[in-house]
């Protein structure tokens, strides 16, 4: 098997057990094994551990980046511009929530040694739509927060059960992730949109 095939399992394993068990918790064994490689095989390829790390960060911003990109290119401060660019992470994040899991580990302060990484992929990402909005919602409205709230309520809806949504075994999952019906992800989205008209106030679109 060439390298790029050993690479590319090697990453899709780290991603996975990142994922999980954060990157303090895995172990270059575990990453190994899981690969079916061996350890000195995951750091010749990889540089070692932290280098791996920030190969499987980059590569879960980079498909986020694909995914909500052209929301953003085409963004335009009106609300429907804002549900476009909401919709798409939300359904990316809903799609893969390994990379859901890479990023809630960094908010209990894992990988405390890539700190740079934050500056690097966190903050850009939605820097250019708060300056695209400036100016079109109230003064009173602290917009940096405001922004940031979606994030963050998204993550939590992702990553724990909404009270009376689902009961029984309709709730069981088979993995480390809980298993959302569509019908409780479209009632989750008609929620973020209510919630973006009462914040923002901001004007329909050509497209309404």
């Amino acid at each position: 098997m060439s390298a790029d095939a050993d690479l590319d399992r090697i990453i899709d394993a780290a991603t996975r057990l990142f994922a999980e068990l954060g990157f303090d918790g895995t172990s270059p064994r575990l990453i190994a094994d899981a690969a079916g490689v061996d350890p000195a095989t995951v750091d010749r390829l990889t540089g070692g551990k932290t280098e791996l790390y920030r190969k499987v960060m980059r590569r879960a911003t980079d498909a986020e980046k694909r995914a909500v990109g052209g929301a953003v290119g085409d963004f335009t401060p009106t609300r429907q511009g804002v549900e476009r660019l909401v919709d798409r992470y939300l359904d990316f994040y809903a799609a893969h929530p390994e990379y859901l899991g890479l990023w809630l580990h960094r908010r209990t302060g894992d990988a405390a040694d890539t700190a740079d990484l934050d500056e690097l992929y966190v903050r850009p990402r939605l820097g250019g739509v708060a300056e695209a909005l400036r100016e079109a919602v109230p003064g009173d409205i602290d917009l940096d927060l405001t922004i940031w709230t979606f994030p963050w309520v998204i993550s939590g809806f992702l990553s724990q059960r909404a009270l009376g949504t689902r009961t029984g075994a309709e709730s069981d999952t088979d993995g480390p992730y809980r298993n959302i019906s569509p019908d409780e992800l479209e009632r989750f989205r008609a929620h973020l949109h209510t919630l973006l008209e009462r914040m923002l106030t901001l004007p329909d679109g050509a497209d309404r």
